[in-house]
């Protein structure tokens, strides 16, 4: 079922053009890299104001980064899809990018629980302090992994 699937990802049209034009490939990977700056930039920031280093950003600031963190996300899965599809079978047996895979997916539902704890009860979110600190801390540390993860992937 994975071959197959694999199989079918590298048979999409956009994907062989990808494989065939240099342009086009270096077009995709620059924009895999955009995603990833308007993902962690913003991240940064909001983690480091959890962990109660960076103290003056105001719930609307903290809105306008998580945004910006969901836009980055979705722009740097999207292309990170593409650029897969390029070489499927090979990225699936490449334990780095296995990895990759799964530290960005806990990440992610790290992400998505804590906006989804934060929009229930907004007081409880306390930065410098508990768990929210840690929560902070551990959202730092998946995000920074997956991106050396990623660098790793080239050197598996």
């Amino acid at each position: 079922m994975l071959e197959a699937a694999l199989g079918a990802l590298e048979a999409l049209g956009l994907a062989s053009r990808l494989a065939r034009s240099a342009p086009l490939y270096a077009a995709a990977s620059a924009a895999h890299v955009l995603g990833l700056a308007l993902l962690l930039g913003p991240i940064l920031l909001v983690d480091l104001h959890l962990i109660g280093a960076l103290r003056r950003l105001d719930a609307a600031g903290l809105r306008f980064l998580r945004r910006a963190a969901a836009f980055g996300l979705a722009l740097a899965m999207a292309t990170g899809l593409l650029l897969f599809a390029v070489r499927p079978f090979e990225y699936v047996e490449n334990p780095a990018m296995r990895l990759k895979l799964l530290v960005v997916a806990l990440a992610s539902l790290h992400a998505l629980v804590f906006e989804w704890r934060w929009r229930r009860n907004p007081a409880a979110l306390r930065p410098g302090r508990g768990a929210t600190r840690l929560a902070g801390l551990a959202s730092l540390l998946l995000w920074l992994g997956a991106l050396a993860l990623g660098r790793w992937i080239a050197f598996v």
